[in-house]
């Protein structure tokens, strides 16, 4: 006789569409239900629901799941946030129970009570590791010790990530996958109309990123200033920014409009704002640049823009160093710099065959290493291993 499925609890911190739940959606649409139900836990509503609706995926919400963030960690807010976190993992041991959870499943590093949950509900779990903890200082010395101590198996989505811990059995690095038919689309005519749309000249050379605006973190200052040092060059780019700030950071784009007048590149950078998909975005592009001056975990932006055969400009520090290969698909650079940004577009611009030859090589790359079929194989693996245990 067959066993029933196994039931996984994916514990998110947020409806919200971003890397992670984009990530989590591709997950729960192809996992092979004959063998895993997912059940999905979200603290509120939002615009991923409506996503995993559509691939059928149970739903569970619970505003009181302990999620840590920024403004507490740096606040008065951070002792009840600690204190409550008992509470929280009791409510999560009762809710397990309650839906016949098998498996739990924590899909970012910031949500604390989930993996005590789990262990007082005597379930296995996973936690999925996207996030960088430089910040976090000496906090992280007893911080991942509770991760390895509450985790049967510890997913780290990049070498960058991995190595924030000892090595040991328990640390995977596993790569976010990502389904190759995405990229399947007119890419001619989606330039043209997305051009067109934001009135950006069909001929004219665009180099832009996708993200959340913020200085430094996300570093859309070092392209503009780049693009502005071309200029003084006698080299004319556009810049396309595709996103907006973060909750907590919404003053940094009124600074970064500040920034684009005082070095006169207003006439030369569109803004969009948040898009629902990129995709027009990206084939509008000549070339993609992830400016990040502090370490991306994976940097989905990165994947997609080569899935979309765009030669990419990557700040070397953290993820980008596992998907990047320099001078095949692109071009890795120091962080905070922007000359070296401003060089690197200037090669891609000078050489069009290049640019064709890049972008193909990175589709390449991603077919053969960073799959949604191998990374869900991956997992389905390890949930297999776990339910044996």
């Amino acid at each position: 006789m067959s066993s029933s499925p196994l039931r996984i609890l994916y514990v998110l911190n947020s409806a919200d569409i971003y890397g992670a739940s984009r990530c989590l959606a591709r997950l729960c649409q192809t996992l092979d239900r004959t063998r895993f139900t997912p059940v999905v836990l979200l603290p509120e509503s939002g615009p991923l629901i409506p996503l995993l609706e559509k691939a059928k995926v149970e739903l569970i919400r619970d505003p009181n799941v302990s999620v840590i963030t920024r403004r507490v960690f740096k606040s008065w807010r951070l002792i009840p946030f600690f204190l409550w976190i008992p509470f929280a993992a009791w409510r999560l041991r009762s809710l397990i129970r309650r839906h016949r959870i098998d498996l739990v499943h924590t899909n970012v590093g910031t949500i604390l009570s989930s993996a005590l949950g789990a262990r007082l509900a005597r379930v296995p779990h996973v936690w999925h590791i996207r996030d960088w903890y430089g910040e976090f200082g000496a906090i992280w010395k007893y911080y991942h010790r509770y991760i390895l101590a509450s985790s049967d198996a510890v997913l780290c989505v990049s070498n960058a990530i991995a190595g924030q811990f000892p090595a040991g059995p328990k640390v995977t690095v596993l790569h976010d996958g990502f389904p190759m038919e995405e990229f399947e689309v007119d890419h001619a005519k989606l330039r043209s109309e997305f051009r067109q749309k934001y009135q950006i000249d069909q001929e004219h050379f665009v180099a832009g990123c996708v993200g959340r605006i913020k200085f430094v973190r996300k570093g859309q200052e070092f392209l503009v200033r780049a693009a502005a040092i071309l200029r003084q060059q006698g080299v004319d780019v556009t810049v396309l920014l595709v996103g907006s700030p973060s909750p907590g950071s919404e003053d940094h784009l009124p600074r970064l409009h500040s920034l684009i007048e005082q070095i006169g590149m207003s006439d030369r950078v569109v803004f969009t704002g948040e898009i629902a998909d990129a995709r027009p975005a990206y084939a509008a592009l000549d070339v993609f640049v992830l400016p990040s001056a502090q370490a991306e975990p994976f940097g989905g932006v990165v994947m997609e823009a080569m899935g979309m055969s765009k030669p990419v400009i990557a700040t070397a520090l953290g993820g980008p160093l596992d998907q990047v290969v320099e001078g095949e698909t692109g071009f890795l650079v120091p962080p905070a710099n922007a000359d070296a940004i401003a060089a690197k577009i200037r090669t891609l611009l000078d050489d069009p065959k290049l640019r064709i030859r890049m972008g193909l090589a990175g589709k390449n790359r991603i077919q053969a290493h960073f799959s949604l079929q191998q990374t869900i194989e991956r997992i389905e693996e390890i949930y297999s291993g776990l339910r044996a245990k």
